[in-house]
């Protein structure tokens, strides 16, 4: 078995338990089981997808319109944050329950990329649409020890604190 044929095989329980972790958010709570089981199952689903094509449009499009669609509908983006987050972690626990050790780390790198990039754009797709009035933060990983290994700005691009 591999990643694709757990997310079809598995996908009830996959929703199932993306669900019980999404009921304590206000609005999914709210929107009732059935609503929220349908948009996870979507979700699922196009990460699939995405993976079998290894191409991520459509994933990426429908971040970018669920940002849009629930910004308008009142959501803080955490709690869509969340409802993303509640899908990639229901599927870690059933690939770690299912596939054997030597196929999880392919498995998971998949997963985990495919759902990085589309919550990249859902913050996005909020910020463009203005969900918290909060500027954008400004990368400030030259301030911190051991933050520079990876820096790759110079210190003249920083931002002097207000």
């Amino acid at each position: 078995m591999d990643i694709l044929e757990l997310l079809k095989q598995d996908e009830e329980a996959i929703v199932a338990e993306a669900l019980a972790a999404v009921r304590w958010l206000e609005h999914y709570g709210r929107d009732g089981e059935a609503l929220c089981r349908e948009r996870l199952r979507a979700l699922v689903r196009l990460v699939a997808d995405a993976i079998r094509a290894r191409d991520l449009g459509d994933l990426l499009e429908h971040a970018g319109q669920i940002a849009r669609d629930r910004h308008a509908s009142g959501y803080d983006r955490a709690e869509v944050t969340g409802a993303f987050s509640a899908v990639e972690d229901a599927i870690w626990h059933r690939t770690s329950q299912v596939l054997p050790p030597e196929a999880r780390g392919w498995a998971l790198s998949l997963v985990g990329t495919a759902l990085a990039h589309a919550r990249k754009a859902l913050a996005s797709a909020f910020a463009e649409a203005g969900s918290s009035g909060t500027p954008a933060f400004v990368d400030l990983s030259p301030i911190f020890v051991r933050a520079g290994e990876r820096r790759t700005r110079h210190d003249d691009d920083l931002v002097a604190p207000l």
